[in-house]
């Protein structure tokens, strides 16, 4: 039988990362589709916000950038970004199946979509929406309208009929009903990083805490909400910062928020980290925390369950039920300083408690890596 082929279209792919977890996923999922598919990969040349190019790697031509992987991919420089292109693309690969990695991209979803659907039409159409369709991403000021177009006239055309969904949860898959109706709809798991390291713990004094919130500086991340909560502690905390100030006022009014703390709160910001980083720093804290308006998985918190760090999250993640696992809590962040007192009760922790919620935040991810259905519900979504 003649191996199936995947093309996939991602704005962002390794070597990038300033995109955060959407890139992880995309890149975990070539990885892992290879062992039965043939997997072609079309990006860009450069990062999210980045003008130059990824260093050493070959534009404009197929390579195998990712070590002992077959994983081939195309990285289009923005001067030969256009229709032509992609159509030359899909021709050459001619694959059974193309996954668009998110929904409101012009160049890697919308385009291929369009030119599928005129041009292609035996190609099964694999889409994920990554959490676009959820309240929190949907609803953002500056592009509402535009994504309520974008739908409409996919709606109109009918172009959604011949789109097979991923879901990477029940709760997207009910989003992806509620905005295109009685469509095919796959639920497959994201794919984090499936070699977990060994648990280890540090030390942990009664009355300090060391938290960390790692996550572009954006509203929907809501490290201000964070901030707010820390005003109203009374242990000594120490805040480690980290990620890229994207939203520059908004990093501002953080600011004023930090200068206004007391002195048993200390904030450290260390900028953008590359994911290199992300785990040995969080393994340096008692307590990852993220306040977030909404994740489709959450990467960086799957990281800190990786490496056995408890964390305090909003209920807007598909991570529940933590303080039951003893991996941490998730939090209604509509209920005023809600934070307050989980982070009271890290800070108050002796030693056998910290160990006892780093046990069982790393348990939480060896189960979910462990399934063993993790990567074979994704096989039939490509399927003819």
């Amino acid at each position: 039988m003649q191996r199936q082929k995947l093309l996939l279209f991602s704005d962002w792919f390794f070597p990038g990362y300033k995109a955060g977890g959407p890139i992880k996923s995309v890149t975990n999922l070539s990885i892992a589709l290879q062992q039965q598919i043939d997997v072609f990969v079309f990006t860009a040349d450069t990062d999210l916000n980045e003008v130059k190019p990824y260093s050493n790697i070959q534009t404009n031509t197929w390579t195998k950038p990712i070590e002992g992987s077959n994983v081939q991919v195309y990285y289009c420089s923005k001067a030969n970004l256009n229709k032509r292109t992609i159509i030359k693309i899909i021709d050459e690969v001619n694959p059974t199946s193309i996954y668009l990695n998110h929904i409101w991209s012009f160049w890697f979803v919308l385009q291929p979509l369009f030119i599928c659907w005129l041009r292609f039409k035996k190609i099964k159409i694999v889409q994920c929406p990554r959490g676009a369709l959820f309240e929190s991403a949907l609803h953002y000021q500056k592009t509402y309208l535009k994504k309520r177009i974008v739908m409409s006239i996919i709606k109109t055309l009918g172009i959604h009929k011949k789109i097979h969904f991923h879901a990477t949860t029940p709760q997207e898959k009910g989003t992806i009903e509620k905005y295109f109706g009685n469509v095919k709809i796959s639920i497959a798991n994201n794919l984090p990083d499936l070699q977990q390291p060994a648990l280890s713990t540090i030390e942990k004094k009664e009355g300090e805490l060391k938290l960390i919130f790692i996550a572009r500086i954006v509203d929907i991340k809501n490290l201000k909400l964070l901030l707010q909560n820390l005003q109203h502690t009374t242990q000594n905390i120490f805040l480690t910062i980290a990620g890229p100030a994207e939203d520059k006022n908004y990093w501002e009014e953080c600011k004023l928020i930090i200068e206004s703390f007391p002195q048993n709160i200390h904030v450290n910001y260390v900028g953008e980290i590359t994911p290199s980083q992300v785990m040995p720093l969080i393994k340096e804290h008692h307590l990852y925390c993220l306040p977030t308006q909404g994740e489709n998985f959450g990467h960086s918190i799957f990281e800190s369950f990786m490496i056995g760090r408890p964390v305090l999250i909003s209920n807007k993640t598909p991570w529940l039920c933590l303080n039951e696992k003893k991996a941490g809590w998730e939090v209604d962040i509509v209920q005023k300083n809600s934070f307050v007192p989980f982070i009271e009760e890290a800070a108050k922790w002796q030693q056998q408690t910290f160990n006892d919620f780093c046990d069982g935040a790393w348990h939480v991810a060896n189960e979910y890596i462990n399934n063993p259905k993790l990567v074979s519900t994704y096989y039939p979504m490509f399927e003819n």
